[in-house]
């Protein structure tokens, strides 16, 4: 008479995996199985139906996973158990009650549920601490939709916009707002690349004033005269404002105003913008033949650096501001800085 030898189901996971090394074929795994095909076996998502062998011994746990060709280098190989959730044996009223086929029963259930603790291990649960009431039941599939939770938090709901095109959008926006970024800074690097001929010719147009107040009105004349032809051959490419309005556009950063004789408010128009996320900065030249005041009406100005400047015909008869807005799209703001004409005590 053969003699059964009874193997304990222990406390150990019904599933391990490996990280293939592109040598190793072997893999041994410890958690008990009843039928051979309770095994399955994984490479990444792929169930392995072919391809290996499998490996136990009669009296020892486990057993082994022998494959034809060593998994790649990298991919990860999963060994599970998969049982059926079922009763094995049935005990008669008035039946014979031996120990081994209860043993048999309580070591399958209890590795029933060793793999149905590992399978909640590897779901979505709440804390301990969570709310009694959520309602955790999925919404009905709708196409596009994500999944998230209501208001009130405490059921799922398909969300009011299709997701993709929310990232669509989002990656457009991310492509404008880069090549917005890339000509704000071709256009900072040619701003720091005229700097040094602007201080050039803020240089050459105080030295014609003070030429012009040593030679009286003829000399100063002179002096605006040539000031502002050489502002204009410069900067031949700017815009000239119409009538004190500059109409801003794209890409177009020095505007040059009309000879100033008088008091007077200076607008800008924002309408021909057509990047409204995006950072403004140009240039105004400030063109005086007369001693005159000049305002900005219809917006707020910062000055750099807390030093405002005289905005009027002092010593110097060209003035350069340079603006920038302090939010994108925002035009109410500005911080702006200027080169030349300051007040002795804003110094």
């Amino acid at each position: 008479m053969s003699t059964q030898t009874l193997i304990e189901a222990g406390n150990i996971k019904p599933r391990i995996q490996f990280t293939a090394d592109g040598v190793q074929k072997e893999f041994q795994f410890f958690f008990k199985i009843y039928e051979p095909q309770n095994v399955k076996v994984y490479i990444e998502d792929v169930e392995q139906n072919s391809g290996y062998i499998l490996s136990t011994q009669e009296d020892v746990q486990g057993g082994v996973i022998t494959f034809d060709t060593a998994p790649e280098n990298g991919k990860l190989v999963t060994i599970y158990r998969e049982l059926e959730l079922k009763r094995t044996t049935n005990f008669k009223e008035g039946g014979p009650f031996r120990s081994s086929n209860v043993n048999s029963e309580f070591d399958y259930q209890l590795s029933c549920l060793e793999q149905l603790e590992d399978s909640i291990g590897r779901t979505v649960t709440f804390p301990q601490y969570a709310p009694t009431n959520l309602n955790i039941n999925l919404p009905m599939p709708d196409a596009g939709k994500s999944i998230i939770w209501s208001e009130d938090e405490g059921r799922l709901v398909n969300s009011d916009f299709q997701f993709d095109d929310i990232v669509n959008l989002s990656s457009q926006y991310c492509n404008q707002t880069q090549q917005y970024l890339n000509q704000a800074q071709q256009l900072n690097i040619q701003i720091n690349q005229n700097h040094s001929l602007v201080q050039q010719l803020t240089d050459s147009v105080v030295e014609l004033q003070s030429q012009a107040e040593a030679n009286a009105a003829e000399a100063l004349e002179s002096a605006q005269e040539a000031a502002a032809n050489a502002v204009n051959s410069l900067y031949n490419h700017c815009e000239t404002a119409d009538s004190f309005t500059i109409t801003l556009k794209d890409g177009v950063s020095v505007y040059k105003t009309p000879l100033i004789s008088e008091a007077t408010e200076i607008n800008f128009d924002f309408s021909q913008l057509t990047n409204p996320a995006n950072l403004v900065t140009f240039e105004l030249y400030l063109c005086f033949s007369e001693f005159a005041t000049i305002t900005f009406p219809n917006i707020s100005v910062i000055w750099l650096n807390g030093k405002e400047p005289n905005l009027e015909q002092y010593d110097t008869l060209t003035k350069i501001l340079t603006f920038r807005n302090v939010v994108p799209s925002d035009y109410s703001q500005w911080l702006v800085s200027m080169e030349g004409g300051y007040n002795d005590n804003q110094m």
